[in-house]
């Protein structure tokens, strides 16, 4: 099994954010993205793949894909980036523990309520988010980067 030392949901995925300030922090050698729409677009993983420093491997999946991989793939320290609430809930159902949630950045829509910079949850999330972390023992945080100061949600 997989360590994670990072879960982290990012609308963006991999970014100078990710590159400049997680990676050098988290002591990894391996991304593994979690995303149904990167996962089938080579146009997407080429991109990511040219964003990420090549000494980093990178594997890009699908919810079950990656739940299978980071439950049964080789045991090594690995950063995690989620799309969105949705995918990491179904990364759960699938029997991922979770120990941690980072927060980063989620997408602005009509409706959404500000919780951090970048950070917009519509009600319904965090009324969601509540249930996983009281169901699971999860801590969910915001956190911009590393030399950010952590505000845990819940």
């Amino acid at each position: 099994m997989m360590e994670i030392t990072l879960l982290r949901i990012d609308s963006r995925l991999i970014h100078g954010q990710v590159v400049q300030g997680w990676l050098p922090a988290v002591s990894v050698k391996e991304v593994v993205v979690v995303s149904e729409t990167a996962s089938s677009s080579k146009l997407m993983s080429k991109m990511m793949r040219m964003s990420l420093p090549q000494e980093y491997s990178l594997q890009i999946f699908g919810a079950e894909g990656a739940a299978r991989y980071l439950k049964e793939g080789p045991s090594q320290k690995v950063m995690v980036l989620v799309e969105d609430l949705k995918t990491l809930f179904k990364l759960m159902d699938l029997g991922l523990e979770v120990k941690e949630v980072n927060i980063g950045n989620t997408k602005y829509e009509d409706g959404k309520k500000q919780y951090g910079q970048g950070v917009f949850l519509s009600e319904e999330e965090v009324t969601l988010i509540k249930q996983r972390a009281v169901s699971t023992g999860a801590s969910f945080v915001l956190r911009t980067l590393p030399t950010s100061l952590s505000t845990r949600l819940f």
